[in-house]
């Protein structure tokens, strides 16, 4: 039973009885912590179940995988939000909303799309949602609002209500619609206990179906896909509610459940025909089971100690226009975004498997887009924001046996290639491991590569030997043809890391031109600085002996240093022997004028007595450059003759 109260209920309140409250539920609220769907459940079950739930302390409507997986909190209020229904196209779900208890007199109909957003109220009479019509045009609800339970058709945007059932305190509730569109399933307790009869669309031709003493219903008791089979849920084994089927006529009653003392309810069909979903009390509070259409394999999809799961109802929404290859979207311009679901798509006889998902089958959710550039560029396909594992291909080819694959992307990966005016291609998008779920297709026009590039030494000079170095970067990842240079002198050269000598200092445009491998290009030219910086110690002057003690003078030390180039500023550091090497005794930071002009830096020393102990000291003078780097060395250092010491 759903949340809506009893008949009596409605009766009584018509007759002007005072009752203080009608809640048929009133269970403990705490949901327990356990898992929230079973890891083998219903495997390979398709669709989705909305149903409605009180763990988290108030009704709210919920989804989920039709294996129990993925269970999302649809609406989210302070309201009680019961009996869903699904649009047949699986993207609104209608409910009853109310503030506290549920009678039918203080209840609305609602309507709320699947992802949560766009909740509307469809009704201003008080109401419940019974059946939405298989074109998604109409929904069967049931109201109060003349004094009774009757049922109520309307527009699904709610306009245009109209009353189909005229019965003073008698309750009817539509259950079903006929898949061919042109009946309605009700229950009804004009014969004074709860009956299921079928009337046209109209309030016509209304037939009783079932005729026993015990109160025969389910509030989404309806036919089965092909329109031949009738489930729903009865009191006539005991007094506990089972489900049974029956023909479309009402014979051939068969019983499903058999469970004394527990209440299988609400028992609703796979959208295949063979499977049914139902509510059950056999773990101690409502959960939602489903079993095979013959009863057998039953297997529990929620787990909420204390709390209600209850009113499935069994959507499978129509696959995407695109699910097959004839059916491809096609995209007329880039860039191309578009956010699907797999969840609902289907794999088409003779689609092969992308090479790159071979290893992590089935790929059996497929979409399709086609795409024919009209100038010729290369192009990337990629998914983006995807809830699940995925893949993407591109194909050459006109049907879907035939395809010549250009390439493929798992986890994210990004298939690109030379896409050639005026040849269509097609892009594949999959989820992986035969999952479903929302991802959004990309494709883009890929973008050029980065030409970036170094050289080492940095400040080359016209005696190196320089080496150029490709840092260049493809966003796509394709990879590059080898790279063309020109080095700004006359000169060429190919290859990633290629080395040339430039004969004289100068400024050269040197240029970088790459290509990947699917033909994008690019150029990059940057001024590249040649100096040959050269620095020479001449003369180093130094004295042939020295004394210490009381007849000790400072020695003067000369240290002739010239620019064979530039103007320079150099750094002159005097060095002494010590025993294991030499240390540090003066430094002189000077200017040297242009070329082929010599200075001279003095520097004095006084000897030391620990001079006179070794008996010796050798000098050394070595020359930097200051904010550069001398292209030969080894004339920057110079070691004098051994100075004698005495004491």
């Amino acid at each position: 039973m759903s949340l809506r109260c009893a008949a009596s209920l409605e009766s009584l309140l018509v007759l002007g009885v005072l009752l203080t409250s009608c809640s048929p539920r009133d269970l403990p609220l705490s949901p327990k912590g356990g898992p929230e769907f079973s890891l083998t459940a219903g495997d390979g079950l398709r669709g989705k179940i909305a149903f409605h739930s009180n763990r988290n302390g108030n009704f709210d409507i919920y989804v989920m995988n039709a294996d129990g997986s993925d269970q999302t909190n649809v609406t989210n209020t302070t309201d009680k939000e019961v009996d869903p229904i699904w649009s047949p196209n699986g993207q609104q779900i209608a409910f009853g909303r109310c503030l506290d208890d549920c009678p039918v007199f203080f209840s609305e109909v609602w309507v709320i799309n699947a992802n949560g957003t766009g909740l509307t109220q469809l009704t201003q009479g008080g109401g419940f949602p019974g059946a939405w019509s298989p074109d998604g045009t109409r929904i069967a609800f049931v109201s109060a609002r003349d004094g009774d339970d009757e049922v109520y058709i309307m527009n699904a945007d709610g306009s245009d209500v109209t009353q189909i059932t005229h019965n003073d305190l008698i309750r009817d509730f539509p259950t079903g619609w006929s898949p061919d569109g042109n009946q309605i399933l009700f229950q009804s307790d004009r014969d004074g206990n709860t009956e299921l009869y079928v009337m046209n669309v109209d309030g016509s031709g209304v037939t009783r179906l079932t005729d026993n003493p015990a109160s025969d219903e389910g509030d989404r008791a309806g036919w089965s896909p092909d329109g031949q089979r009738i489930v729903f849920s009865s009191r006539r084994d005991g007094g506990d509610l089972d489900v049974f089927v029956m023909n479309a006529d009402g014979s051939g009653i068969v019983q499903l459940t058999q469970n004394d003392g527990i209440e299988d309810d609400d028992p609703v069909w796979s959208p295949d025909g063979g499977h049914i979903a139902f509510h059950s009390t056999r773990d101690g509070d409502e959960e939602i089971y489903v079993m095979n259409a013959d009863g057998t394999g039953v297997v529990q999809l929620t787990f909420n100690d204390g709390a209600n799961d209850a009113v499935p109802v069994w959507i499978q929404p129509p696959p995407p226009a695109n699910d097959d290859f004839a059916n491809a979207t096609g995209i007329s311009s880039l860039p191309f975004g578009e956010v699907l679901d797999l969840a609902i798509a289907s794999t088409e006889a003779g689609e092969q498997t992308p090479s790159c998902a071979t290893f992590y089958p089935p790929v059996s959710r497929t979409v399709w887009y086609s795409f024919t550039p009209t100038q010729t560029q290369s192009v990337t396909a990629r998914i983006v924001n995807a809830s699940i594992y995925t893949v993407v291909a591109a194909y050459r080819g006109n049907t879907v046996t035939s395809l010549t694959e250009l390439g493929c992307g798992v986890f994210g990966g990004s298939p690109t290639f030379r896409a050639q005016a005026g040849t269509t291609y097609h892009f594949l998008v999959g989820g992986l491991f035969g999952q479903g779920g929302p991802v959004e297709f990309r494709l883009e026009v890929t973008p050029p590569p980065q030409p970036n590039f170094g050289t080492s030494p940095f400040d080359p000079s016209m005696f190196d030997q320089v080496q150029f170095l490709d840092f260049s970067f493809d966003p796509a990842f394709i990879g590059f043809e080898p790279p063309q240079w020109s080095f700004g002198d006359g000169a060429t050269g190919s290859g990633f890391f290629p080395t040339h000598r430039y004969a004289a200092d100068g400024d050269y445009l040197v240029e970088l031109m790459v290509t990947t491998h699917d033909g994008r290009s690019a150029s990059t030219s940057r001024s590249l600085q040649v100096r040959t910086h050269d620095v020479a110690i001449i003369r180093f002057q130094t004295p042939s002996s020295g004394m210490t003690g009381k007849t000790s003078k400072t020695s003067k030390i000369t240290v002739d240093v010239r620019s064979n180039r530039y103007p320079e500023t150099v750094q002159v550091q005097l060095f002494k022997s010590v025993p294991g090497g030499f240390q540090l005794v003066a430094t002189s930071t000077q200017t040297l004028p242009t070329r082929n002009r010599v200075t001279s830096v003095a520097f004095s020393y006084t000897f030391a007595p620990e001079d006179a102990i070794i008996g010796k000291v050798t000098f050394k003078a070595v020359a930097d450059l200051v904010g550069a780097r001398d292209a030969l060395p080894a004339d920057n250092q110079a070691i004098a003759p051994p100075t004698k010491i005495t004491r």
